[in-house]
């Protein structure tokens, strides 16, 4: 499920540096990847924060698109000019990146700080060794435009598939796009596929396909498709939405043109002060009231290269973000919640309802189909999802296609798990 898009090539990086000499031994590299403004706001008051309370320390922070980022960052571990602390997101790609040997062991920072008892262990836990600090997570849910759906005479929000049906009904003849959508982002329509495969198969089922035991072609990933395609027969969604990208489909539905958008807790901290107050936030839709509480709620971590060059500051540097202070005014500003157990959860009233829809959830939690499969499987399935949306018709072909990768893409993983992880590489 993933998050900025447009941004122009001469600003697809931000660099800013803290403290005066660019070469001194203490000079740490912060490489983060942001979604919107306020998330580069967030994350330029974090950096500028730590070097105030450590200013023996020169800080240089770069940010980029998260296109840019994504596509940049893993041949940049490999070389000579990788980031001594860098963002990224729980789930098997961290793995991945762990058992290649492109992380540092940070085993040691949690032992000395006792991190067991403040953050969860397992998302950044790999063959027994902690390689990452988790920092933030934000559910994901389906915010409604409380004045759009009032003006087209819906009068709550839809909490089940029969009510999204209506709803986009009402809403397409009143003038309006039902639901906002930025398909041309794949992760986006992953987080559909996500939802109605656990609100209509259940958590453990879903657990199983993104773990790799169950097939495409089982009736249950049939039965999430055909529903999926009810929807897109509906015209639920803009039909032009795989031309636009995330940054298109908030606008839309910011404008007012659109009545809902699924999209995580994260984009609250960006929502124009005009229309905070008619937005509106709920868990996804029930599609089969039998099935216990499922969330996806991404969590983004941060990690120490393998090839850092200023591993010394790094460490504090995570020791900094992990304080419950911090992680509340970093996660604050973010939009999201802290992972730091003991941080306090401040924020908007929209916040704290999608924290009961946490903690509901309880353990029943996804990270995101394109963070929980492996990167050949993530790939497949973004382009089958898109392929299905732009040709509903042809979804056998499409579940045919993404199970002939699943033996493959999993395989490979097994094989790699095999491997014991290099031991990281020298300075």
């Amino acid at each position: 499920m993933k998050l900025i898009r447009r941004v122009s090539a001469a600003m697809a990086a931000v660099a800013m540096g803290l403290g005066s000499t660019a070469a001194l031994a203490g000079s740490l590299s912060i490489s983060v990847s942001a979604d919107d403004n306020a998330q580069r706001e967030a994350y330029k008051a974090l950096a500028a924060d730590f070097h105030s309370a450590n200013p023996d320390v020169d800080v240089h922070l770069t940010i980029q698109d998260a296109p840019t980022y994504r596509k940049a960052l893993p041949a940049t571990l490999d070389s000579d000019n990788a980031p001594d602390v860098f963002n990224w997101f729980a789930g098997d790609q961290l793995r991945m990146m762990a058992q290649r040997g492109q992380l540092d062991d940070v085993s040691d920072v949690w032992k000395a700080n006792t991190w067991w008892n403040t953050f969860p262990s397992a998302a950044v836990t790999v063959g027994g060794k902690q390689y990452a600090l988790p920092y933030q997570y934000y559910p994901w849910g389906l915010f409604t435009r409380r004045d759009v759906l009032a003006a087209a005479g819906i009068r709550e929000q839809p909490h089940d598939l029969s009510a999204i049906m209506t709803a986009c009904s009402k809403l397409r003849k009143a003038g309006f796009t039902p639901i906002a959508l930025g398909a041309k982002d794949g992760w986006a329509l992953a987080a559909w596929f996500d939802f109605i495969d656990m609100r209509a198969n259940g958590y453990e089922y879903h657990q199983q396909l993104l773990d790799g035991k169950a097939t495409y072609n089982d009736a249950n990933v049939r039965r999430t498709f055909a529903m999926w395609k009810q929807l897109i027969d509906a015209k639920c969604f803009d039909p032009n939405a795989l031309a636009v990208d995330e940054r298109g489909a908030k606008g839309e539905f910011y404008g007012g043109h659109a009545g809902m958008l699924l999209m995580g807790t994260i984009v609250s901290a960006s929502f124009p002060e005009v229309v905070r107050p008619v937005i509106d936030y709920q868990k996804f839709p029930t599609i089969d009231a039998g099935q216990a509480a499922a969330e996806a709620a991404p969590t983004d971590t941060f990690q120490i290269a393998a090839r850092a060059k200023n591993k010394a500051d790094a460490r504090r540097f995570l020791k900094y973000v992990s304080s419950s202070t911090t992680s509340a005014k970093l996660a604050k500003a973010m939009g999201s919640f802290p992972t730091n157990k003991f941080a306090p959860v401040a924020g908007t009233v929209l916040d704290l309802t999608s924290y009961k829809v946490l903690t509901d959830a309880k353990a029943n939690i996804v990270q995101g189909y394109d963070r929980d499969v492996p990167a050949d499987m993530a790939a497949a399935g973004i382009k089958g999802f898109q392929e299905f949306f732009a040709k509903p018709d042809q979804m056998y072909a499409v579940m045919n296609r993404l199970d002939a990768t699943r033996g493959p893409a999993y395989a490979a993983l097994a094989d790699q798990q095999a491997v014991p992880a290099a031991k990281g590489r020298k300075n």
